[in-house]
């Protein structure tokens, strides 16, 4: 290695306490979804403070993005590392409806080595390792030949406006990393920086949310009159719940159909029930005239979405033939072309090789390359993008789960070491 790599390896090596603190500092500060600006303001303070050159992007009140950058003198390519600043929706739909801590107010703790809460572990632990990285870079006076942007993008985790929750509130999946790139934040390469076990994907899953509406009659509860068959019941809730049997059941054929290996790993397209409304808690005397229910399908890249929901129209009124199904949202899927990502995995892998002395995962679980991510947002517009970045652990509850201090840092060290070879400094 030569004295500029080990500079900046080294003073990595030496943040260990300092990127704890960061990401701490992150995780506890309170910018749940749709209220992201004041992790954004933080974010930027911290580049300020370390001398670094930073943009606060406003896009509406209360939300907005962050790009810090070291320069290159223009002549070679240009990497984005790209973070998100929101975890979780917060306030008393939360509150009243999750029965489960509120991870925002939760925040995050240390553990000796480790750093545990959500928000840390999505995304801001991964946020606080390409700030670490991006400024061992800039303090080493490195003289790149392409410019390196660290995104902190609001508005990734999955929401979408409908019923009465509507505006730019509630937009995400890609929101802000797409308004980053309308607005100029664009290079020729892009990691997102997500927690992937040190494995990488560049191939992702669509996302699209179903509204499920059923309608039924008024009737008190001693003038109930219960009709032979569910379809004809007068309480929608009643038909709801038949309803989401079934969906459950198309579910499971839907993800053993449509599972595939990709080069990335296996991907399993999913699809669940998340929400259902219906009826006046308090007044529970009357038979519910209206039940809805809310659907997320995970999609195969490219697909258009016409004949999946049909298939789910076909599931839905073999119970209610009059329930209506309305899509609210829909993110296709994407993936890099192979070759024209090749270079920026080589760069990865090689780097991953250097700094753990073993060679990186070939394949990433299922549950990373079945996801949506910000990956799709830079495959669409033909930004070569893959996903790469440390551990969480066992994670799959939210809440579980942990990021490791060593390794964090030795992502800090891949990411850097990544940005080197891509952006013309030769690591």
């Amino acid at each position: 290695m030569n004295g500029l790599v080990e500079e900046i390896l080294g003073r990595i090596e030496s943040a260990r306490e300092d990127l704890a603190e960061l990401a701490l500092s992150l995780g506890n500060t309170y910018g749940p979804l749709g209220n992201e600006e004041p992790t954004a303001r933080r974010v930027h303070e911290w580049y300020q403070d370390n001398g670094m050159e930073s943009d606060l992007v406003p896009m509406i009140e209360g939300r907005a993005n962050v790009v810090g950058r070291v320069r290159g003198d223009g002549k070679g390519k240009s990497l984005i590392f790209n973070a998100h600043l929101d975890t979780e929706s917060s306030g008393p739909d939360y509150d009243n409806l999750m029965n489960a801590p509120d991870p925002n107010r939760t925040g995050a703790r240390r553990e000796g080595d480790h750093i545990i809460g959500h928000t840390v572990q999505n995304d801001r632990g991964c946020m606080a390792v390409q700030m670490v990285a991006g400024r061992a870079i800039h303090q080493s006076g490195a003289r790149l030949d392409g410019d390196v942007l660290l995104k902190s993008a609001a508005g990734e985790t999955g929401a979408a406006p409908v019923d009465e929750y509507q505006g730019m509130r509630y937009e995400s999946k890609g929101l802000g990393t797409n308004w980053l790139l309308e607005h100029g934040y664009t290079a020729d390469y892009a990691v997102i920086a997500e927690t992937t076990d040190f494995s990488a994907s560049w191939i992702q899953c669509g996302a699209t949310y179903f509204k499920v509406t059923l309608r039924g009659r008024n009737m008190y509860t001693p003038r109930l009159e219960r009709p032979g068959s569910i379809a004809e019941h007068p309480n929608a809730l009643v038909r709801a719940g038949a309803v989401v049997t079934a969906i459950e059941e198309w579910a499971i054929g839907f993800e053993r159909r449509r599972t595939q290996d990709t080069p990335c790993g296996t991907m399993t397209p999913k699809a669940q029930v998340g929400a259902m409304r219906g009826g006046i808690p308090w007044r529970p005397n009357r038979s519910s005239p209206y039940a809805a229910l809310y659907v997320d399908v995970r999609t195969l890249p490219g697909e258009t979405i016409g004949p999946i929901q049909r298939e789910l129209e076909e599931v839905v009124r073999s119970v209610d033939p009059h329930a209506e199904v309305d899509v609210f949202m829909s993110k296709a899927g994407y993936g890099a072309d192979e070759e024209e990502i090749r270079p920026l995995l080589d760069a990865i892998a090689t780097s991953h090789l250097q700094v753990r002395g073993e060679e990186m995962p070939v394949r990433a679980e299922p549950a990373v390359v079945s996801m949506w991510r910000d990956t799709n947002v830079y495959n669409r517009v033909g930004i070569p993008a893959l996903t790469f970045g440390p551990s969480r652990g066992k994670a799959a509850v939210q809440g579980t789960g942990s990021m490791e201090l060593g390794n964090m840092i030795e992502g800090a060290k891949i990411y850097a070491l990544t940005a080197l070879r891509m952006c013309g400094s030769e690591a």
